[in-house]
């Protein structure tokens, strides 16, 4: 039924005048209401009760539910002309008598689809011609939020940014960084802002300079109700450049220990050569291999929001700005990775890579449905078949992470893969040798081919095409006058860092039309 402006006047004039009316001595009933407050989440039910003292009828009282702080009207009840009055917009339509108690005394208010602004003291009056008399109940009103998401960040100083997001909270909750062995730190910054419908959103970020933390999790804590949600993270070691002070006791560990395990590492190198020998043996020679030689490219789908792919989509580098892309399931958000779009069930398969004298990068195999949100470690029982080169270093991704004493570094990878007999292994082209190979593999499901760099720099990975020639390619730099061509020579042998200076979109052009002979 409609209600005109006058008559949301006249209620108006009249619960001033009846919050106005003294309340007398020889009142014939108190109202009751409970000391504690009553706890509702958000969008559930709440009830706050009411009583009259003695338990007497409610029944032919005029009954009042207000806020106490700024007066609004959020029931009113009155049982002579068997009518509610309607409250003010915000509850219209989700507050209600309880009127099954009435005879007994009980003036219950239920209010529905409870919001984080219901929070905070309501008034219950009773009043008929003789007296009136008022009670306050407090509603603290709760929600839990969303489970953490914890997002890491690179620092230009080596340092590891942690950003600890979540919402639906109310009230604000309380944040707290923890490590694995339970130490707590406070966070470097914190930010709590309310939504539309009041409910907080938090951001907490953390900097990490000392990879002997390890596990970092992040606790989000709803003090009404006494309950938390956490998340955790790994800080990978790969990220830090200097030892600390706990490492260095660890590596002198290690190397007490390794004295231990070194007659096992010779056995297997001397595997590894044999298997060398025998991959020569059944490949003759370098041509041989490029017999197996495809075509790969970058799948920019997956590609990390820090990866840059050129135009060609044969290259990639990683930069330390942000490139807005779709949050695709198949997207790797965490580790700086990209597959390409090429997918073996079958068959014998191989390619090359340019590293260059870049010092860090990781090239391989995996599943096509390795997980691609978060940092699970790059080891064959996870899906990764790859060897890396960090610090100077070359290390295969096995589970204890396999030293490779290389004789030379190798400027270009060759990655073999056959899927029938299980085997992955890696060569360098500079002289044919056997980088590593992995122990046979019995393989189920698609493998694609795998890319991944540490550090920011202009010098790309670059995928080798199936037919590789001296050419030179022309590199567009300024996206909005395609007038200005500038040739460089092609990413392989040679190549300087001066041949990039002048790169600066964040996707390179270099299509073969505009090649230079």
């Amino acid at each position: 039924m409609a209600v005109s402006p006058n008559s949301h006047l006249l209620v108006g004039l009249l619960s001033l005048m009846v919050l106005q009316l003294p309340r007398l001595d020889s009142a014939r009933f108190d109202v009751v209401a409970p000391q504690e407050s009553v706890l509702a989440l958000v969008g559930g039910d709440a009830e706050l009760p009411c009583r009259l003292s003695p338990n007497v009828s409610a029944e032919h009282l005029e009954l009042w539910w207000f806020r106490q702080t700024a007066r609004p009207m959020v029931l009113l009840h009155r049982s002579e002309q068997g009518q509610e009055a309607e409250p003010v917009a915000e509850y219209r339509g989700r507050t209600a008598l309880l009127t099954a108690g009435l005879r007994e005394g009980r003036a219950a208010l239920h209010i529905r689809d409870v919001r984080a602004s219901d929070d905070g003291a309501y008034l219950c009056l009773c009043r008929d011609n003789a007296s009136s008399a008022q009670a306050t109940v407090h509603l603290k009103v709760a929600a839990l939020g969303s489970d953490p998401h914890i997002r890491m960040e690179v620092q230009e100083d080596k340092g590891i940014r942690l950003e600890c997001t979540s919402s639906g909270w109310y009230p604000e909750p309380q944040v707290e960084w923890r490590t694995s062995s339970g130490e707590r730190f406070p966070s470097t910054s914190e930010s709590r802002n309310p939504d539309e419908e009041g409910l907080f959103t938090v951001v907490a970020s953390v900097t990490i300079r000392d990879s002997s933390v390890g596990n970092v999790s992040c606790g989000i804590e709803n003090a009404l109700l006494s309950q938390e949600k956490e998340v955790g993270i790994s800080i990978p070691a790969p990220f830090f450049s200097k030892l600390t002070v706990w490492m260095v006791a660890v590596l002198f560990l290690a190397v007490a220990l390794g004295l231990l395990t070194i007659g096992s590492v010779l056995f297997t190198w001397r595997l590894y050569k044999e298997r060398s020998r025998q991959r020569g043996a059944e490949f003759g020679s370098k041509e041989r291999l490029l017999e197996e030689l495809i075509d790969v490219t970058l799948d920019a789908d997956t590609a990390h929001p820090y990866l840059f792919l050129y135009e060609d989509s044969k290259s990639v580098r990683l930069e330390d700005s942000h490139q807005t892309q779709p949050d695709r399931p198949e997207r790797f958000d965490s580790w700086p990775c990209v597959l390409g779009r090429e997918t073996f069930t079958s068959g014998r398969h191989y390619w090359e890579v340019e590293v260059g004298d870049r010092t860090d990068w990781a090239l391989g195999v995996c599943r096509e449905n390795v997980m691609k949100k978060g940092f699970d470690p790059m080891t064959p029982e996870n899906g990764f078949w790859a060897v890396e080169l960090y610090g100077n270093e070359y290390w295969a991704l096995t589970p204890l992470r396999t030293p490779l004493p290389l004789a030379g570094a190798p400027r270009r990878v060759g990655i073999f893969l056959d899927y029938e007999s299980g085997d992955i292994s890696f060569y360098s082209m500079t002289d044919g040798s056997l980088i590593y190979a992995f122990p046979s593999i019995s393989f189920s499901g698609p493998l694609r081919p795998f890319f991944c760099l540490w550090s920011c720099g202009k010098k790309p990975l670059t995928i080798c095409p199936a037919a590789c020639g001296p050419e030179q390619v022309t590199v567009i730099t300024d996206a909005q006058d395609l007038s200005k061509n500038i040739p460089l020579s092609p990413l392989g042998k040679g190549f300087t860092a001066r041949d990039t200076e002048t790169l600066h979109s964040k996707l390179i052009p270099s299509p073969a039309s505009q090649a230079v002979p």
